[in-house]
């Protein structure tokens, strides 16, 4: 598992760090198997709507296919003024 900082926005999970892994991902809480249904993904899906517009840090598994992290938590979330740090650094 590794640790993923980034930003809440339109529900989902906009990856800053590690750069080379940036993209954007939903968050679910299933492990990742050889061969899964989409459906049963979205169904374990975390809901980031109380982080909208946050700076989160997240635990997880980021597969080469980048429509989801796997295994996901959020670890942490930052306040208003470390959110806006988090933003302009990153721009």
């Amino acid at each position: 598992m590794e640790g993923f900082l980034g930003i809440v926005e339109g529900g989902r999970f906009s990856i800053l760090l590690p750069r080379p892994q940036c993209c954007t991902v939903r968050l679910t809480r299933i492990k990742k198997p050889a061969s899964i249904a989409d459906e049963l993904v979205a169904s374990h899906e975390i809901n980031l709507e109380e982080y909208e517009g946050k700076a989160i840090m997240v635990a997880g598994s980021l597969p080469e296919h980048k429509g989801w992290l796997y295994e996901a938590s959020v670890i942490d979330q930052s306040g208003p003024i470390l959110t806006e740090v988090v933003k302009e650094l990153f721009r």
